[in-house]
């Protein structure tokens, strides 16, 4: 079993692609989550997800995906944690052999944990919370002393005791690794480091003639021409992830003569701003499969603050990428891209310049690609987790 507070189908997101891979491993999974889409709970939902999404709330009930079945159960926004009713009824149900967890420190995590003692299954937890994140009075309790004890006293201890329980927690990163031990309370000896995956099959380089020809089309629907340099961006156009940045960076660029583009998929409130930019285009949210062609239709990959594992996607397509200096796993870029500057418009820019060379562009997107077909496919990632299911 799997436990997600949220889900939705179609996404490239760990619940569903880890359920995917491991049922392709000859596993029986089951993803228990509640009525809620990705980001329901999310106070901008409406504005930013519900064009693509539908509404927040899904119906409850069974159905089927790629190769697991999902259950949607009732649930209830507590302070802006989602905790999923029936737990109990569903392990009596389906006698789970392992629970995995996508959160360490969550309410569904502190039910398993109080559950575990009378059933026979093995608890695993996530973590995916990276530092950049995490609250500042958290990190120093000289900036808000009573929430910093509050903090700790109803998230450090609770997941702290709830990890007594567990088997391993997959901190996504390095910097989620020191999250999940410092201000969650987690033992070194239970946290392990498993980085996120992708789809190595479906996030191909370009192969053959078909994956050509649709790299044209889309080039051609855009407006762009064979020298032109396409810069991809893909998730919610908000302030906490920022693609306007590459908007600007990339009108720098072409007011300077440069032959810059910029491609934005996804929704969001800085949609308007991104757009008054004059070589920026968007498009609306795709579902995860329709993303692969635009990747191979681009030149380059930035996303400009917060990780991504649309990261991860389009260095499996070959793009070089850019990202934030605060990434946590920066051997997502090593040889396959830069850090700029966080939120610097000019340092960015002057990281795009040098992929005007398509030489390096094309000499960091197979290093790229290759890097994550031998580290990050999901594949491989079900199958070192599979192993510690063994163990």
């Amino acid at each position: 079993m799997f436990i997600s507070a949220f889900y939705s189908e179609g996404m490239g997101y760990s619940e569903n692609s880890l359920p995917k891979s491991l049922a392709s491993l000859g596993h029986d999974i089951h993803v228990i989550t509640s009525d809620y889409n990705v980001y329901g709970n999310d106070p901008n939902y409406n504005q930013t997800y519900k064009s693509f999404l539908g509404e927040a709330k899904q119906p409850l009930g069974t159905f089927y995906s790629v190769g697991y079945k999902v259950h949607r159960l009732k649930s209830v926004d507590i302070f802006g944690y989602i905790y999923i009713k029936g737990l109990r009824k569903k392990i009596l149900e389906l006698s789970p052999d392992i629970v995995q967890v996508t959160e360490i420190a969550s309410l569904n995590t502190f039910k398993l944990a109080l559950l575990k003692p009378f059933f026979k299954f093995k608890l695993f937890t996530e973590s995916h919370q990276h530092l950049s994140v995490v609250k500042p009075y958290v990190i120093d309790p000289k900036l808000n002393f009573f929430k910093n004890i509050l903090y700790k006293l109803t998230r450090t201890l609770p997941t702290f005791l709830a990890s007594i329980c567990i088997e391993k927690c997959y901190a996504i990163a390095p910097d989620c690794v020191e999250v999940a031990n410092k201000y969650y309370g987690v033992p070194l000896s239970k946290i392990k480091l498993q980085p996120l995956g992708t789809d190595t099959i479906l996030f191909h380089p370009l192969l053959n003639d078909e994956d050509k020809l649709r790299r044209d089309e889309i080039r051609g629907y855009l407006g762009l021409k064979d020298n032109d340099i396409l810069c991809i961006y893909t998730g919610r156009f908000t302030k906490d992830k920022d693609p306007l940045v590459l908007a600007k960076a990339v009108d720098k660029l072409s007011n300077e003569g440069h032959n810059f583009f910029s491609l934005f998929i996804g929704h969001g409130i800085q949609k308007t701003e991104i757009e008054n930019n004059k070589n920026a285009k968007t498009l609306e949210f795709m579902r995860h499969f329709e993303l692969a062609d635009y990747y191979r239709a681009s030149d380059v990959g930035v996303w400009p603050k917060q990780e991504s594992m649309s990261m991860l996607d389009a260095a499996s397509t070959g793009l070089p990428i850019i990202v934030t200096d605060s990434i946590g796993e920066l051997k997502r870029v090593e040889g396959n891209g830069y850090v700029y500057k966080e939120g610097n418009t000019d340092d960015l820019a002057e990281k795009l310049l040098n992929f005007s060379d398509k030489i390096l562009r094309d000499t960091m997107g197979r290093k790229g690609s290759n890097k994550m077909r031998e580290n990050y496919s999901w594949i491989n990632v079900a199958t070192n987790i599979e192993n510690d299911y063994y163990s």
